[in-house]
């Protein structure tokens, strides 16, 4: 891809894209960690999402962002379906049925054409998006409640924060409301320092799992210092290194899924 970072080769990108995107057919859920997992990265996509349209806006990699909004747009329908069917109680089917109202005009939107006031659009109803996935989350976890259903909802808020601050940072670029944006931001980053701290602190780690939350804070280290640098490439360096966060807590989220659900 023309215009990468020399110190992340362009195969390197499509690989771990592929990786994080590539999904089965609608399939069934067979835990609630796996349930909680998949709910909890709906969170993450609804800020992917946005964050890519505005990669198109900003004209930063513009065909992989293409790629990424079409991906990740296939992925929160495959797991709307799938959570759908395996909601458990009248609770969690009334919190899908609220994210399935907000998601279609968001998805119009989303996949429409690029324009500044569909940005906008994106940006005040992403949060609505978001709440009512959380809220999903949140009834799934209290229905499991175990502690690694706890660590599954935790991390996998990770993987949101990271696409959250990438979608802020990439809009601030664009020249959108900056004061807001910039608060926003702060909050973002304070969230994902605190619960990294507490996923790094979790007596259930495995070896696996402590090794990949040193990768996590070695990464998290380097994107929060991007967030503030200023230069014609740091755009597009930052979108390099929001997606290898991106990454690595998702294979954390999913080692957690993994654990005894205790």
């Amino acid at each position: 891809m023309k215009g990468l970072p020399s110190f992340l080769p362009a195969k390197t990108i499509l690989i771990m894209l592929a990786l994080l995107v590539s999904m089965p057919a609608t399939a069934e859920i067979k835990s609630m960690n796996e349930a909680i997992n998949k709910a909890g990265r709906q969170r993450m996509l609804s800020q992917r999402i946005v964050k890519a349209y505005a990669l198109q806006g900003i004209h930063i990699q513009e065909e992989e962002a293409k790629k990424q909004l079409k991906n990740a747009v296939g992925l929160f329908e495959i797991q709307l379906a799938e959570l759908t069917a395996f909601a458990a109680n009248k609770r969690i089917r009334l919190g899908l049925g609220k994210v399935e109202q907000l998601w279609r005009p968001f998805k119009a939107t989303a996949t429409g054409p690029i324009s500044r006031a569909g940005a906008e659009k994106l940006l005040e109803n992403s949060d609505d998006l978001l709440r009512a996935a959380h809220k999903v989350v949140k009834l799934l976890q209290d229905m499991a409640g175990t502690s690694s259903g706890r660590l599954v909802n935790i991390s996998g808020q990770q993987r949101m924060l990271s696409q959250r601050l990438a979608k802020f940072y990439t809009y601030k670029i664009w020249g959108f409301k900056q004061t807001e944006i910039i608060d926003e931001m702060g909050r973002a980053k304070n969230e994902f320092r605190a619960a990294l701290e507490e996923l790094i602190a979790a007596p259930e780690n495995t070896r696996e799992l402590n090794n990949k939350l040193k990768q996590a804070k070695l990464q998290w280290d380097l994107y929060k210092h991007g967030l503030e640098r200023k230069g014609k490439q740091i755009p597009l360096i930052m979108e390099v290194t929001s997606e290898k966060l991106l990454i690595i807590m998702n294979e954390v989220t999913g080692l957690y899924a993994e654990l005894p659900e205790k």
